[in-house]
């Protein structure tokens, strides 16, 4: 009989191992639980993330930044690609991974819509995320830039014309769905209030779902990032365009 007991327990013990019962904080306030490992060694993942800030709001807040003093010329701006787990807050994150080192073309196309390279952005984004992805780091940010593309094509020209004015959600995907048919689903807003813009919601990021199915677990297939329990944040009814300072 004390035996069946111990054969059951170290059964359900098997089965049902405890998880960490804090898990740790990043930079960005997402759990950082380290996601299962696949057997070729790349932590497993359900989707990514493009994050794409939106530089002005960026530089209202850090004035003083070296990409911020240097100027620039686009609204959204990219702040880095991100595997993603189903369960929200919960990412493989800090794999093992070469020394970041692009190609010299691919470098000066990225430094266009990464501004943040002046910071160290690029080298931070790959050792924290893109190692995870089981790329190269030519292809992780090649992959990077693409997508960067398109989204700033189907929304940076209306989020100029709505620098210093007040927007809805319905308005911006509205415009993108004019631009794409479906891509309006495939982001999410992110705001937040900040000083000297009263109480009212600043939109600060958008970030895009992307499925891993392109070859070798890259980006492919844009996401419904309902499906992928993604959704706005902090944006309310109204919320606020920074313009160029």
């Amino acid at each position: 009989m004390v035996l069946a007991v111990a054969l059951v327990g170290a059964l359900l013990t098997w089965l049902f191992p405890r998880g960490p019962e804090t898990p740790p904080v990043s930079r960005d306030g997402r759990d950082k639980t380290t996601a299962p490992v696949r057997s070729s060694g790349t932590p497993a993942f359900d989707f990514y993330l493009l994050a794409l800030t939106l530089h002005p709001a960026f530089c209202a807040e850090r004035q003083g930044s070296r990409e911020c003093r240097a100027g620039g010329h686009r609204p959204l701006v990219i702040h880095g690609l991100w595997p993603e787990r189903l369960k929200p807050r919960t990412y493989p994150h800090d794999c093992p991974a070469p020394a970041l080192d692009l190609d010299d073309g691919l470098e000066q196309q990225l430094a266009d819509f990464m501004p943040g390279m002046q910071s160290g952005l690029h080298d931070h984004e790959w050792h924290e995320h893109g190692g995870c992805s089981g790329l190269d780091d030519d292809t992780y940010f090649a992959r990077t830039l693409e997508l960067a593309r398109a989204l700033d094509a189907a929304l940076a020209a209306k989020l100029t014309t709505l620098a210093d004015r007040e927007t809805t959600a319905a308005e911006l995907r509205e415009t993108a769905e004019q631009f794409q048919p479906g891509i309006g689903r495939t982001f999410t807003l992110h705001c937040r209030t900040q000083r000297g813009a009263g109480d009212r919601p600043v939109l600060f990021e958008l970030r895009q779902c992307v499925d891993n199915d392109g070859p070798g677990g890259a980006p492919g297939t844009l996401l419904d990032c309902a499906r992928v329990q993604r959704r706005d944040q902090g944006c309310g009814a109204y919320f606020h365009i920074v313009g160029r300072r």
